[in-house]
């Protein structure tokens, strides 16, 4: 592991996080002080479902993938991270295990910042904790979301929703369209949505017909978001 050779550079990507950019220089850079770099191979895992006292990531180069895995074997996607975006935070406030794995898809570089040095530094300055638990009571309103979706919305207004997340994420949001660059197979929507490659591949060739999303060049385009968010609205099979 090597320290971080562009501290402003690594500040300026951690201010991304909502809690983050609140929170003063000087108590970033006291926890960038800390931070290592590390090169990951691809699919090597950074985290693992229920490792405990790591801490937060941020990726610098390559793709990461976190999922909910199960002892089948299969597993339940939740992002597949880019450069710029970190993860981690929610186990800084405690102990706890971690909930997820997070494997690099190809040969990436991440920082590692210890969650004894982010604990450390929120000694000093306590309101890192305020803007954390604000942080997670919008992640756990997230997942309200999510858990609705998933209960009482069919298939093709769940894939609907997560393609909008990402690309509110991911930065593909084009006044009133948007686009996703994005590897991502439709067996890996599939996974994100609790369905099957081919109910996924039936809704994108309708969409493709109905003019709502169209797949050029690996990339996903959305002519016009408000009718995408009228299909994440639809409770219509």
């Amino acid at each position: 592991m090597l320290p971080v050779n562009d501290p402003e550079k690594a500040k300026s990507s951690l201010k991304k996080l909502r809690w983050a950019k609140k929170v003063s220089d000087q108590a970033l850079d006291r926890m960038l002080a800390d931070g290592k770099v590390r090169s990951i191979a691809k699919n090597s895992f950074i985290l693992r479902h229920r490792d405990r006292d790591r801490g937060l990531f941020g990726l610098l180069t390559g793709r990461v993938r976190l999922s909910i895995p199960a002892e089948s074997g299969d597993e339940f996607i939740l992002w597949d991270l880019t450069n710029g975006l970190w993860f981690g935070t929610t186990t800084l406030i405690d102990n706890t295990p971690t909930s997820y794995d997070a494997r690099a898809l190809v040969d990436s570089e991440i920082i590692e910042i210890p969650r004894s040095s982010v604990t450390k530094v929120a000694e000093t300055f306590p309101e890192i904790y305020k803007y954390l638990f604000a942080d997670q009571a919008l992640y756990t309103r997230m997942m309200y979301g999510w858990i609705s979706s998933m209960l009482f919305h069919p298939l093709k207004s769940r894939l609907a929703f997560r393609l909008l997340v990402l690309i509110e994420v991911l930065g593909g949001r084009e006044g009133s369209s948007g686009r996703l660059e994005t590897p991502m197979s439709q067996s890996d929507f599939a996974k994100m949505i609790n369905g099957s490659r081919q109910q996924v591949n039936k809704v994108f060739r309708q969409w493709d017909d109905e003019g709502i999303v169209h797949f050029v060049n690996g990339q996903y385009h959305v002519p016009s978001i408000e009718r995408l968010v009228l299909e994440a609205r639809s409770t219509d099979p």
